[in-house]
């Protein structure tokens, strides 16, 4: 997904999946479902409750439910799950909420954590009366989806941008006169993989000749499509011709 095509070109999806996304309200992916299976490349928010005995899990959706709505998600995802465990007393009191696996990033799980405090400390529901123990332990795991532990599960997807296919041609543009040029060009790219050349626009170009090159190529170029929950869908990207643009 990251891949680069050659030493002179890169390629930067202008979604929150490439580049680090300032946190914003969860769950956002509610595109349709219809095509979706989840995979590695989906993020689940799910709860976990080890007692085989528990079985509701109408109780539980609204507690997750009202993580999503207080947990802000930042983008790319850690690739290392947060298990936040809690236990339940018979009123609904949440007790000792506290992270037992950290994902490896401390401001992601703060994030977390609170969302996760935040949605307990609100609960004012009673354990279900055909539960018998006086307390209930659960997980909130947020990592890859848990479908053999989950009684409660929701998915982030995560969005991969559009990928260059192989053999794609170069502007022509002589390689003598690359030093020190840029061109940076947006472009839509269909759900089949194809530009929609009505949508090409330089942005940035340090040499008219080399961006009549990149406009007169775009056209001709395919791509792998943009992707999320199984679904192929049309995106905007940037593409970056020449030396690279400053970090």
């Amino acid at each position: 997904m990251r891949s680069r095509l050659a030493a002179t070109l890169g390629i930067v999806a202008l979604v929150g999946c490439v580049q680090r996304t300032p946190p914003q309200p969860s769950f956002p992916a509610r595109v349709g479902i219809q095509c979706f299976t989840p995979g590695p490349e989906d993020y689940a928010v799910t709860i976990v409750v080890r007692d085989t005995l528990y079985r509701d899990t109408l109780w539980l959706r609204p507690m997750l439910d009202a993580i999503g709505t207080t947990w802000k998600v930042e983008t790319p995802l850690p690739r290392r799950s947060l298990d936040v465990a809690a236990t339940l007393s018979r009123d609904g009191v949440a007790h000792n909420v506290r992270i037992v696996r950290r994902s490896g990033f401390r401001d992601f799980d703060e994030r977390a954590l609170s969302a996760v405090d935040t949605a307990l400390a609100d609960n004012y529901r009673p354990l279900p009366a055909g539960y018998a123990a006086d307390s209930l332990r659960l997980l909130v795991r947020f990592g890859a989806p848990d479908t053999d532990n989950a009684l409660v599960q929701t998915w982030l997807s995560v969005v991969r941008p559009p990928k260059p296919k192989r053999g794609n041609p170069e502007p022509d543009y002589p390689a003598e006169r690359r030093a020190g040029q840029r061109v940076s060009a947006i472009v839509l790219i269909d759900s089949l993989g194809n530009v929609d050349p009505d949508s090409i626009e330089i942005a940035l170009s340090t040499d008219d000749d080399f961006a009549r090159a990149v406009l007169e190529v775009l056209p001709r170029w395919r791509f792998t499509p943009s992707m999320i929950r199984g679904c192929r869908v049309a995106r905007l990207i940037r593409l970056d011709f020449g030396d690279k643009s400053p970090d």
